[in-house]
């Protein structure tokens, strides 16, 4: 509070005494009552002061009497002061009389300061509401700061990157998982994922893998990932209405998606950099249980039948010089875990090849239950062959409680973890209760190696 100068003390007030005596009555001074007094003395050292004075100059004693004072000299009952905050102090001297009385101070409930009088502690009268807001996410890392800013105001640490791990069920026969593996300091890989509510009856798988030698290869995955499934959800034209005619559709619709995607992530960074965004990509489009496949580089799609008599495949091939070692005889093992396995000759980006034509391949509607799986060589590095993986995903299947696309993905994430995680992980899976096993491929052809390929991530 600012001091500020005053001009003289205020005179209490008059008193009128209830008994006529008292108007004569000697005061602690030694004056009667109702005589002028030409000098105030002080009651604590007895030097004489101005009347006006309202303490003592030569010991700073307190000279003013207030009303309620003056009412106990004059012999005056007084109201006993309230306990608490609201109660006053009063000064004495030696014989006892009643100098001034402190005016309480007042703050409001909550706001109390330890100068005023009575002061017990602030109580708040109202409950003070929380600082955390409850829009703000709870801090993984201790469990107790909220994330404000982009850190948690407890222990500063900032919360994961969403990409990291991702989990989408569009319905409940479709879903994936797409997990940032245990080696990489960011998500390359994306998924889009769209369906319908009757199993079997429409939906959309994309998975991309973006190139890591390349530039911003994340935001190449999910820009072309987002742009190739908005070309596939558009229906398709059905033609005479035969499976093989929506099929024919199916496969040019992807053509576009291919192409679409192509241009998503051409345009996704301005910068002209060495390497510019890039990554493979790989679809399926399924609907009344047919299924179209198509790739562009080695991520991958497989169908995996229930029925030990349907075979499991592959749908489509990869862009990789393990693919054209294999086509020249190599064992699958050797081609695979070679110096240049997953050395890719086609992908999507700025300084992809001219040919982008994808892999296509249907399968056509027959009576046999199964998983279509898309997915990126984060899983398909550990267990290639797809036999080998349908028995991986059966395995997976029978460690779940509640067998779904989501819970079976995850588990396959899992196994890719275990195994070590050096690379990104995504499997979408969708499952599909009726129709699906015998294959036909559209004959593509694929463009030579180009020198300088990127490797793929």
């Amino acid at each position: 509070m600012t001091d500020t100068p005053t001009t003289g003390a205020p005179q209490p007030a008059p008193v009128t005494p209830a008994d006529p005596a008292a108007a004569t009555a000697p005061t602690a001074s030694g004056q009667a009552a109702g005589a002028p007094a030409a000098s105030r003395d002080c009651p604590a050292c007895g030097t004489a002061n101005p009347v006006e004075a309202s303490f003592c100059e030569a010991c700073g004693t307190d000279l003013v009497v207030a009303p309620r004072a003056a009412a106990a000299t004059s012999g005056q009952p007084q109201a006993p002061f309230p306990s608490g905050s609201d109660a006053g102090s009063t000064a004495a001297d030696p014989d006892g009389a009643v100098l001034a009385t402190a005016t309480p101070q007042t703050a409001p409930a909550g706001e109390e300061s330890p100068l005023d009088v009575g002061w017990t502690g602030a109580v708040p009268s109202a409950a003070v509401p929380s600082a955390a807001n409850d829009d703000e996410p709870t801090c993984q890392a201790c469990g107790q700061g909220r994330i404000v800013d982009g850190y948690c105001d407890q222990c500063g640490t900032p919360p994961p990157n969403p990409r990291d791990h991702l989990v989408e069920s569009p319905t409940s026969w479709v879903g994936g998982v797409c997990d940032i593996g245990r080696r990489h300091a960011r998500n390359e890989d994306a998924m889009s994922l769209s369906a319908a509510d009757g199993p079997g009856s429409r939906a959309v798988l994309v998975v991309c893998d973006g190139v890591s030698m390349a530039t911003d290869s994340h935001i190449a995955s999910l820009a072309a990932a987002q742009a190739a499934r908005a070309v596939l959800d558009q229906p398709f034209p059905k033609g005479v209405g035969t499976p093989d005619a929506w099929a024919a559709g199916a496969g040019r619709a992807l053509t576009s998606a291919v192409a679409r995607a192509n241009e998503a992530v051409a345009a996704a960074v301005v910068e002209d950099v060495p390497n510019p965004p890039s990554c493979t990509l790989a679809a399926a489009v399924v609907e009344d249980d047919v299924i179209v496949a198509g790739n562009v580089g080695d991520s991958r799609v497989y169908w995996l039948p229930d029925a030990d008599d349907q075979p499991a495949t592959q749908l489509g091939r990869d862009d990789s010089f393990a693919q054209e070692q294999m086509a020249a005889g190599v064992p699958r093992l050797e081609a695979e875990n070679g110096p240049h396995a997953h050395s890719i000759t086609r992908w999507l980006g700025r300084d992809a090849p001219d040919d982008l034509t994808p892999h296509l391949t249907t399968v056509t509607a027959t009576a046999t239950p199964g998983w279509l799986m898309v997915c990126s060589d984060g899983l398909w590095n550990y267990c290639s062959e797809a036999e080998a993986l349908r028995g991986l995903l059966r395995d997976a299947a029978a460690r779940v409680d509640d067998v779904t696309p989501t819970t079976v993905a995850q588990a396959l994430v899992d196994f890719a973890n275990e195994q070590g995680g050096r690379d990104n992980i995504t499997v979408a899976l969708a499952r599909l209760a009726g129709r699906g096993s015998s294959t036909t491929t559209e004959a593509t052809a694929t463009a030579a190696p180009v020198e300088g390929d990127p490797t793929d991530g």
